[in-house]
């Protein structure tokens, strides 16, 4: 059944692990006009705060312990909220820790047998819901020029079959026989925490994303003469994992994404297709040297025009990935499923999608990265294009980084700027749209006009239409 979050409610996420009505009989019986929401609300909470990003190491953790001010309980339930975190307590469902040294909270935490259990989500009542609710955004710039698509999040708006959403992310995470997650000496093992702190992340930004706790970024560069943003627009509409997203309504309409296929890659083939590229003794000699191809001056210029022209085409087609599938797996040997493995925090099985994901995944990482990374990547990509690849290392070397902030804002350019916004102008906003970097997400009433549109920009901009997946 689908879930909206409206004015003075919360979704939380509960774990399966616990007895409700046990608790709720006890709590009838222990505390004057026991609401049931208060105890959701501290479970809830406590769930919510074991999984946070790190933002130093960009990746996420899981606490044993909440960490969680008096106040947030006095403000939410009431000065009497020890009597409903005893109750949990005497139970024998969770602890509470001293405050820590440097903190002003006490640790909450469930007990062994009921940690690390799936949870649901369930939308309570509860004082001063809504002023858990926010909209952020990373600077002035992005709250004046994004202002257009922002406006379009309205969490009251939003609603989600949030038992087919959790069953959906745990199979993505878990497969048969990885859950529940192994225990050794007491602890979980790595490997398995890692996991289900990924399972915890993804339902927790759910809930954050329907609860309407939004926040917004873009890059911002000079434009002409003018200071904006530029770049990807990071949204908690992009933020979902897909097995969310793809569940989600909008004013009751099912939600839809145009995709882009292969939008790195697109764009930097565009990108080649109008540099001016410099022809140099030095460079032929080392092109020469490193891939034993006898070319001059002119067999060069001719090389890089061919290069191109078949990259662009397989990036037209959404067939750039898939020529270098087989390459790839022969030269990672056995690596190819632990680096699956490691990657995506999946066992690996033998099939086109993975292959194909692990293959997407290590192409746009050798990209960004430096040149003294993803050599066996470099090594695939090299074989193919010698001449484009060594563009590219060129180019890095006057930083790795400036490829990555190009395609970035090519694509921000087009997606946003060109396609995002001009809907939500030329249509007065009757077609809400929502954009994923290098995709824009829409109402099914509306993927045709969208999925025209993005055919006519493309088409006007590169004299070409890359390849669309609707989902």
């Amino acid at each position: 059944m689908r879930q909206t979050v409206n004015k003075n409610e919360l979704m939380v996420l509960l774990p399966l692990s616990l007895d409700y009505s046990r608790i709720e009989n006890e709590g009838k019986e222990r505390i004057k006009d026991f609401d049931m929401n208060c105890i959701k609300f501290i479970i809830g909470r406590m769930i919510y705060s074991s999984v946070v990003f790190v933002k130093t190491t960009e990746t996420e953790k899981y606490n044993h312990h909440s960490l969680i001010n008096s106040k947030t309980w006095v403000k939410h339930i009431g000065k009497n909220y020890l009597e409903y975190v005893q109750l949990l307590i005497d139970l024998k469902y969770i602890n509470r820790k001293s405050y820590l040294v440097g903190k002003e909270s006490f640790g909450y935490g469930f007990l062994k047998p009921y940690r690390f259990s799936r949870v649901f989500a369930e939308v309570i009542q509860i004082k001063g819901a809504d002023d858990l609710k926010s909209t952020t955004t990373k600077t002035s710039y992005v709250k004046k020029y994004e202002k257009p698509l922002i406006d379009y999040f309205d969490y009251t708006k939003f609603s989600v079959d949030t038992n087919l959403a959790e069953n959906d992310v745990f199979e993505a995470y878990f497969m048969e026989g990885k859950f529940p997650i192994k225990i050794s000496h007491g602890e979980p093992e790595k490997e398995g925490l890692a996991t289900y702190t990924y399972y915890l992340m993804a339902m927790k930004n759910m809930v954050k994303f329907m609860n309407g706790i939004y926040s917004f970024s873009r890059g911002s560069g000079k434009v002409g003469k003018e200071y904006r943003t530029v770049g990807r627009f990071y949204n908690p509409f992009a933020r979902l994992n897909k097995e969310i997203r793809k569940l989600m309504f909008y004013d009751n309409k099912k939600i839809h994404e145009i995709d882009l296929k292969n939008s790195i890659p697109y764009f930097l083939s565009n990108y080649l297709s109008t540099v001016r590229y410099r022809v140099s003794k030095k460079r032929i000699d080392r092109i020469k040297d490193s891939f034993h191809i006898y070319m001059n001056s002119e067999s060069l210029k001719t090389r890089m025009d061919t290069e191109v022209a078949d990259f662009k085409n397989l990036c037209v087609s959404g067939g750039v990935y898939d020529v270098f599938i087989d390459r790839l797996m022969e030269i990672y040997g056995e690596e190819w499923g632990q680096t699956y493995k490691r990657l995506f925090l999946v066992d690996y099985n033998n099939c086109y999608e993975k292959n194909r994901e692990l293959t997407k995944k290590l192409l746009l990482a050798m990209f960004f990265a430096k040149n003294s990374q993803y050599e066996k990547v470099q090594q695939v990509f090299a074989e193919r294009y010698p001449v484009i690849y060594d563009f590219l290392k060129t180019k890095k070397k006057q930083g790795y980084k400036n490829i990555s902030k190009l395609l970035f804002e090519m694509e921000g350019f087009m997606i946003i700027d060109v396609l995002a916004k001009e809907l939500t102008k030329d249509y007065r906003r009757e077609i809400p749209v929502f954009p994923i970097h290098d995709s824009i997400a829409t109402t099914s009433d509306h993927v045709e006009a969208v999925k025209s549109r993005f055919n006519e920009v493309f088409s006007q901009k590169y004299g070409n239409v890359p390849t669309f997946s609707i989902t």
